[in-house]
């Protein structure tokens, strides 16, 4: 089987990590924090419309609900030979 790591949880990061997965690709995403963040509706935030977590969706969710493994945490290098 094919394997992808995907490094970024945004809507780019899951919508490819959820792609790829229905392509029977097994996936790892990377992301610096533990939730999706749905910017455009972030705007309502300021006029306390909505709450940070009212807009936001656990990625832990979102990787058991599609098949892909969640690693939540920072990038700091990448060793492409070595697939570190």
């Amino acid at each position: 089987m094919k394997k992808v790591l995907v490094l970024g949880g945004g809507f780019a990061g899951v919508e490819t990590a959820i792609y790829l997965r229905k392509q029977d690709i097994a996936v790892t995403l990377v992301s610096d924090r533990d939730y999706f963040y749905i910017y455009p509706t972030s705007i309502w935030i300021a006029t306390g419309g909505v709450t940070r977590e009212d807009v936001s969706v656990p990625l832990d969710k979102l990787a058991m609900n599609h098949g892909f493994e969640l690693i939540v945490d920072s990038v700091v290098r990448v060793e492409a030979k070595a697939k570190e």
